[in-house]
């Protein structure tokens, strides 16, 4: 297996005999590929998050290839697919097994179908378990697991139908016949990795040793974690096709707050504004922050929630997140004000004045300067009011206030701490965030799962 650095996302290329593949990482833990025959000229794009469809589509037109084939594994519950969106590009036959109920999808596999990149073949097999509609594919030397199997992990199965016993058996039946050597590229992985071998997930899985049914049941569904954040939205979008809304009434937005998705909210006010009155569990991520903070909007579970005092700075957020490929956003009509007043959770501090009246402020003194310099100075001095008024005109015309941004930067707007942030890293957190797809490791509580064996390569 060779490796070649790609130009997109930091994903690397890896050649599986005669293929190339090319795993794209998302923060958000999720894992999309694009499978190619340099020979034919021919590829399959996997479980395409909808945020790296560009970067897909521009990696297949550097490529020089064609995209027969576009395929979700299975009903995704936790990220936006955007197999609807990459396969009209490039005239791609859409791939999902039938009972996902995919609007859009032309194929519905049964299990062994093959699949044709120029003289190469693709075999899906139906996994279910995960869920009922879940796929995984086999290449010449290749295991492409989705949902199912993951590095030391298996897939939840207390949602969309999921059955524990049934990916019990999917798991020992699909992996019986596969060498040692066979690579698994998994749909989720929460450590930034891409691959493993089938030989190390036997040595070291924890779920792949606990071979008694019975005791992998137990172990698997017991404490199941939360809900997935707003996966009714997600299913909408996946099955179905709805796109997600550019915008979001706050009476909505404060229902789906106390559901529990006060995750998928990204405040891009000012940290002193956020000191002041925030939803419990929102991200703080200011306007002037955005983008070099962009993976930590992709890590938030969409559909991504763009709150701000009244609107405007969210929408400015979202212009900037389109214009970098990052989707699913919808901006919170009315801001936190409509949220409160429709009775919204909020939870408050030391208040703080608001960034509009800042502007206003800052405004009328810069003004009444510009008159007092043209009356006691020079006549001239007027043009400088007259340039704080055409600021405020072209503020009000294209909703771009450059004055607000400035005094965003000002270090009484800043929260305590704001400014170590940074960053969340290269890719999710290291453990699967609340409403993954990943089960946690068998522990105590789990049944057997206290006594496994260790490691075939442990030294106990």
């Amino acid at each position: 297996m060779s490796t070649t650095t790609s130009p997109v996302r930091g994903a690397t290329a890896q050649s599986i005999g005669s293929l190339k593949i090319v795993p794209f990482l998302h923060p958000q833990g999720c894992r999309t590929y694009l499978i190619g025959d340099p020979d034919s000229g021919q590829s399959l794009a996997l479980d395409v998050h909808l945020d790296l469809v560009k970067d897909v589509a521009d990696r297949v037109r550097a490529e020089g290839w064609s995209l027969p084939y576009v395929v979700d594994t299975h009903t995704h519950a936790d990220h936006p697919s955007g197999a609807g969106d990459l396969a009209p590009q490039f005239g791609s036959t859409r791939i999902a097994h039938k009972a996902a109920h995919h609007r859009g999808v032309a194929r519905h596999p049964d299990d062994g179908d093959r699949l044709h990149l120029g003289d190469q073949v693709v075999t899906i097999r139906h996994a279910p378990g995960h869920t009922p509609d879940h796929l995984v594919l086999l290449t010449d030397g290749a295991l492409f697991s989705g949902d199912t199997l993951f590095i030391g992990g298996v897939a939840r199965t207390d949602f969309l139908g999921g059955d524990a016993g049934q990916l019990h058996d999917t798991i020992h039946a699909l992996i019986a016949d596969l060498p040692d050597e066979t690579v698994v590229y998994p749909g989720h992985d929460y450590e930034g990795r891409t691959s493993t071998s089938l030989g190390n997930e036997r040595a070291n899985n924890p779920w792949l040793r606990l071979s008694d049914r019975s005791a992998f049941v137990k172990a698997l569904t017991a404490n199941p974690p939360p809900r997935p954040a707003n996966m009714d939205d997600l299913l909408r979008l996946n099955r179905e096709g709805v796109k997600i809304p550019d915008r979001i009434d706050a009476a909505t937005v404060a229902e789906r707050v106390r559901q529990g998705g006060a995750t998928s909210v990204v405040d891009v006010r000012m940290g002193a504004e956020y000191e002041s009155e925030h939803i419990p569990g929102s991200r703080l991520i200011p306007l002037d922050q955005i983008e070099q903070r962009l993976e930590e909007v992709m890590a938030v579970p969409a559909p991504r929630l763009l709150l701000c005092r009244t609107g405007n700075r969210a929408f400015m957020a979202r212009d900037t997140l389109v214009r970098h490929n990052v989707a699913g956003l919808s901006v919170v009509e009315g801001g936190i004000e409509a949220y409160r007043r429709l009775g919204g959770d909020v939870k408050t501090g030391v208040q703080r004045m608001s960034l509009e009246r800042q502007v206003r402020i800052g405004a009328g003194l810069l003004v009444i300067l510009g008159a007092l310099l043209a009356w006691l100075v020079h006549p001239l001095f007027i043009a400088f009011a007259a340039m704080i008024g055409a600021g405020l005109v072209f503020a009000g015309v294209t909703d771009r206030c450059g004055m607000a941004l400035v005094l965003a930067k000002a270090p009484w707007n800043r929260a305590r701490g704001e400014e170590a942030a940074g960053t969340a890293g290269g890719c999710a957190a290291s453990l699967p965030a609340a409403g993954g797809c990943a089960a946690s490791a068998p522990t105590a509580g789990g049944c057997a799962a206290t006594h496994l064996p260790p490691p075939l390569d442990s030294d106990a």
